[in-house]
């Protein structure tokens, strides 16, 4: 390399240096969560206070001890797409964290060609001449304004974000299977009850046909009868409509064929309850639990980062170019000296007038992040919301039981009382109708409300964040 090469090269260098030393900090916001006004406990509650027992709320639908319900919960763990889905937007975003880093790094290439050309001389001679070229390219855009290191900041928030988003993933599909389940349960409950009350009104209604041809009543009797009996027969299709449904949508859950599924579930057994408190802890718990509350918290880092990347879009950009390459008459000669052309170059780039784009692209990614402020507030008081409403639905649930049971006792014995009093014929028929109805309507309300308490624990545990040994990401996904 020549003198003047070599001192180019020395200012060159001494003056990107300074540039670095100039502009070692990235332009654009530095990040920091957002601080949030959270309520120091709950206002309804009816669950242990004291610290949140992440152990039991980890693995939390084990506390129904129902086997069924786990086997479902541990296959849609493995097999539903959601989870793939989810799984595969990780490994996207960790490439794409890949491709940012690899951007700050020198560009480096190679070539090689070989050609022959004709020459024809005075005297029409023609001579073939053979050309080889070897080189090597280099390129290096230098960061001295952060707009690649912000880039790297966003991708790597965003790698923090899917994996947040995962956990809400796997989270709602715990929560979702059991829900389905215990409403699978509840409709099978509701189909037994109106069964046995069309057994006990056919009865009811062959008495009042024998009492009629007896001449002990009247055609009315057995009017109302008849369509008392085909009113609750009438159920009986649109509950088992229900349960297939319900027994279809498990399957979807899990990924699992028909077939497989009614192996899995088996014959109809009752809801699943649980009468164990697990202590939900406070509401910032909650925060830093929920996945999709982490999930909106990493997607306004990322739009920190992104404003970041739009400002240093504001300032020049430097480059630095080399080239080294041989050239020679035949392929021995490119090992000599004289064959070698050496380049190297430092160019910058600096906006001049582009009619205001480049702030105006300033100020949209700061709307964008006060889009992303406003999002994750959101979903903080909406996170809150739940938790509330789910306690609220479980104190009421539990409240009720005790009046419903009472309730279920009452109406059988009204029931047995109005049809011996019908058949030594002290009252009329529609003391009968009145307290088949009552009865059909309080055990239906008894069951309906088991399956409020059960949807409540439920909504409860995936509100506070529960599941997350489910939502786990494998290993290999990391």
């Amino acid at each position: 390399m020549s003198s003047v090469l070599r001192q180019a090269c020395r200012h060159t260098f001494s003056g990107i240096w300074l540039l670095l030393m100039l502009g070692g900090c990235a332009v654009g916001p530095e990040y920091s969560p957002p601080g949030t006004d959270l309520p120091a406990s709950w206002s309804e509650s009816q669950q242990p206070s004291g610290e949140m027992q992440r152990e039991m709320l980890a693995d939390w639908w084990r506390l129904f001890e129902d086997p069924v319900l786990d086997k479902l919960i541990d296959t849609a763990i493995v097999t539903n797409p959601d989870r793939d889905l989810a799984l595969a937007r990780i490994r996207e975003a960790r490439e794409r964290f890949r491709i940012s880093r690899a951007t700050m790094l020198p560009n480096l290439s190679g070539s090689g060609t070989t050609s022959v050309l004709e020459s024809t001389g005075p005297t029409g001679d023609t001579d073939w001449l053979e050309l080889y070229d070897v080189a090597l390219d280099a390129s290096w855009e230098l960061d001295i304004f952060g707009g690649s290191r912000r880039s790297v900041e966003a991708a790597g928030a965003t790698i923090e974000a899917r994996h947040a988003d995962y956990v809400d993933v796997m989270t709602s599909l715990v929560a979702e299977v059991a829900l389905t389940y215990v409403n699978l349960r509840t409709l099978e409950a509701r189909l037994e009850i109106t069964q046995s009350n069309v057994a006990v009104q056919e009865q009811t209604f062959a008495l009042v046909q024998w009492r009629t041809e007896a001449g002990l009543t009247t055609a009315l009797d057995v009017a109302q009868a008849a369509a008392n009996l085909a009113t609750t027969r009438a159920q009986v299709p649109l509950l088992e409509r229900d349960v297939a449904q319900s027994r279809n949508k498990l399957g979807f859950l899990t990924g699992e064929a028909s077939a497989d599924i009614d192996s899995i579930l088996g014959m109809a057994t009752t809801i699943p309850v649980t009468r164990e408190s697990v202590a939900i802890g406070v509401p910032s718990d909650t925060v830093r639990q929920r996945g999709d509350i982490r999930s909106a918290e990493r997607n306004l880092a990322v739009q920190s980062a992104r404003v970041g990347i739009a400002t240093a879009n504001l300032y020049p950009s430097f480059r630095l170019v080399g080239f080294i390459g041989r050239s020679a008459s035949d392929l021995s000669g490119l090992t000599e000296r004289t064959a070698q052309t050496t380049n190297l170059a430092a160019s910058v780039t600096a906006p001049i007038f582009n009619a205001g784009q480049l702030r105006a692209n300033v100020a949209v990614e700061d709307a964008l992040y006060a889009q992303a402020l406003a999002s994750l507030e959101k979903t903080v008081l909406n996170a809150l919301r739940e938790v509330e409403d789910a306690l609220a639905a479980q104190t009421a649930a539990n409240e009720r039981t005790a009046y419903l049971h009472l309730a279920v006792r009452e109406a059988e014995r009204a029931n047995v009382f109005a049809s011996q009093e019908y058949k030594a014929g002290l009252t009329d028929f529609s003391r009968v109708l009145d307290t088949q109805r009552t009865l059909l309507t309080a055990q239906e309300q008894l069951v309906l409300n088991q399956s409020a308490e059960s949807t409540a624990t439920i909504q409860l545990y995936k509100a506070v964040g529960g599941g997350w040994d489910a939502a786990e990401v494998p290993p290999s996904e990391r």
